[in-house]
């Protein structure tokens, strides 16, 4: 049986050039085998029996409390040329040697939830090891906000480390002229390094929004940069910083604040993405991929016609008013959310969240739970509602419809939450405030923005138009009149961004006949993936709030 081995110290990796993720095992006091927590590479010795571990936790938890840490020393961390000046503004404190009371053994940053203290950040100097002390588990503050905020710059600076924050705030108030040294900098760091990168920016989305320009400085190795690619997709308007060492923390050492200062502050800049992609042996694996059929809707007619929802879609769904558009969609969100048991962001902006809650929930339990003269055992309805616990995502800002805000929470429900596929009702709610003629160049940006959503990320966005009356003398939608693509209000940018464009259209004339009356039709007005035409026949019974083809009805 082999044995475990018990980590020794960090050194560089020979694999990805870490400085310090590769961690040296001992077997029977004999240094053997290594494991890069970086690269995730094993480098084996040639004598080793050893079985390195995924993950080693050599030290015991540490008991110290919060109001312990807040009683230790504020010095200067001289190894690192950091002042005791700085180390105050951002309230890191030490722990000292007990054999000379100078050496120091640990160093503490605190780490606060709305400004709150909650925790420390424990470094052990001498193993690079880290411990967390207080309650840390949920969303932070980007680490020395307590601080930046106060600071009056236009410029927020992001390192990935905590002494990487203080080494950068070091440079810069070191080079910056005389007559500006008034001005401190905004330096904040991630919280947990560059695994936290995407998630810490936006959780503090907010904050960052206050400044003119963010720079990273994250750390040059590579999981440093593969960091940065990643918040540039959510940010592709921050600035990068490129370092000649791998940190700020390295370049502060070695006295070169005056380049650190000039690559950050001044050489600092946005990454443009490459447009252009050669044909690869890469490339051609990818295009090798049979196309798959998509995510099922409950509707097995329009799936035979559409292939299903597919990612990287946009599709568009138009309905006058009071036509059954709500339904449809409702009956959409209860199946893949119950039926492909995937979590769904639902934007609608003309109903309040509660209620768009009460009418998903009511298909299934197969009653109208918005009717007053329903008399349902609340038990039905609390179990209903049940079901959606973390599935379903409700945008709730009263009175708000602003794009811009929509947009961030859309990539935020994606990249945190796994939400693919989501719906927006109606877009006419997000240009509501504009004239006819800025209305339509409103549309076009928030549906090239769309478009560049779906391009970037494996998502379906369902958005529902309103629709404008027929042309003079011809029928009109109420009497069962036929819907037109050219019919969506911005139909020019919805038809131009859109990869499925559906229409509802249903008779309800005084003069329908009454077995007709909640009888609809799904048409397809353009499909610009797969050329399908055609159209489904729907039933919508107003005692199950179940809106299916006939065939397929449950009753």
């Amino acid at each position: 049986m082999k044995e475990q081995g018990v980590c020794l110290h960090k050194t560089s990796c020979p694999s990805c050039n870490s400085s310090d993720a590769n961690q040296i095992y001992s077997y029977e006091d004999k240094p053997n085998d290594s494991y890069c927590f970086a690269c995730d590479t094993y480098h084996p010795s040639v004598s080793s029996s050893l079985v390195v571990p995924r993950y080693i936790k050599p030290y015991k938890a540490d008991t110290m409390k919060l109001d312990d840490i807040k009683k230790l020393p504020i010095r200067e961390i001289k190894d690192r040329k950091i002042t005791k000046e700085v180390c105050e503004l951002y309230r890191v404190r030490v722990a000292v040697s007990e054999s000379d009371g100078e050496t120091i053994t640990n160093i503490y940053s605190p780490d606060t939830v709305s400004g709150n203290l909650v925790g420390y950040e424990q470094k052990q100097v001498k193993d690079k090891q880290f411990l967390s002390i207080g309650d840390r588990k949920g969303s932070l503050d980007l680490w020395g906000k307590h601080y930046a905020s106060k600071c009056a710059g236009q410029k927020l600076y992001i390192t990935e480390g905590r002494l990487d924050a203080l080494s950068l705030y070091e440079a810069i108030v070191d080079q910056t002229p005389d007559k500006y040294k008034h001005l401190k900098p905004s330096v904040v760091s991630l919280t947990r390094g560059c695994t936290s990168a995407v998630k810490d920016l936006v959780n503090n989305r907010g904050f960052l929004e206050k400044y003119n320009e963010v720079i990273l400085c994250f750390d040059m190795d590579e999981p440093g940069q593969a960091a940065v690619t990643e918040v540039l997709k959510v940010f592709p308007l921050c600035k990068v910083a490129k370092l000649p060492l791998k940190d700020c923390s390295d370049m502060l050492m070695q006295g070169r604040q005056k380049e650190l200062y000039n690559e950050v502050v001044w050489r600092s800049a946005v990454q443009r993405q490459g447009q252009v992609v050669e044909v690869t042996d890469s490339l051609i694996e990818k295009a090798l991929v049979r196309p798959k059929m998509g995510l099922s809707t409950c509707w097995p007619s329009l799936d035979k016609l559409t292939y299903g929802l597919h990612s990287h879609q946009i599709v568009v769904f138009g309905s006058y008013p009071k036509a059954g558009k709500s339904e449809w969609k409702n009956q959409l969100i209860y199946h893949i959310t119950q039926h492909h048991n995937r979590p769904v962001g639902v934007y609608d902006l003309e109903v309040h969240p509660i209620k768009t809650l009460k009418q998903i929930a009511s298909k299934e339990a197969k009653t109208n739970f918005l009717k007053p003269d329903n008399d349902y055992d609340d038990k039905l309805l609390s179990n209903a509602l049940d079901k959606f616990k973390g599935k379903l995502y409700l945008y709730d800002r009263t009175g708000s419809r602003d794009w811009l805000d929509i947009k961030a929470c859309i990539i935020e429900q994606h990249l945190l939450d796994n939400v693919c596929e989501f719906f927006l009702d109606p877009l006419t709610a997000l240009i509501s405030r504009f004239s006819s003629s800025e209305a339509n160049d409103r549309l076009n940006e928030i549906m090239t923005d769309l478009a560049d959503l779906v391009n970037t990320y494996p998502i379906t966005v369902i958005c529902f138009s309103h629709v404008n009356a027929p042309n003079k003398g011809s029928k009109s939608h109420e009497e069962g009149g036929k819907i037109l693509s050219g019919q969506f209000t911005g139909s020019r940018a919805l038809e131009k961004w859109s990869h499925l464009g559906l229409g509802l259209e249903r008779d309800r004339s005084a003069d329908c006949p009454v077995e007709q009356i909640n009888h609809s039709t799904i048409k397809i007005l353009y499909d610009r993936d797969f050329g399908a035409s055609g159209s489904v026949d729907m039933f919508y019974d107003v005692e199950t709030t179940e809106y299916l083809e006939p065939k397929i009805r449950s009753w």
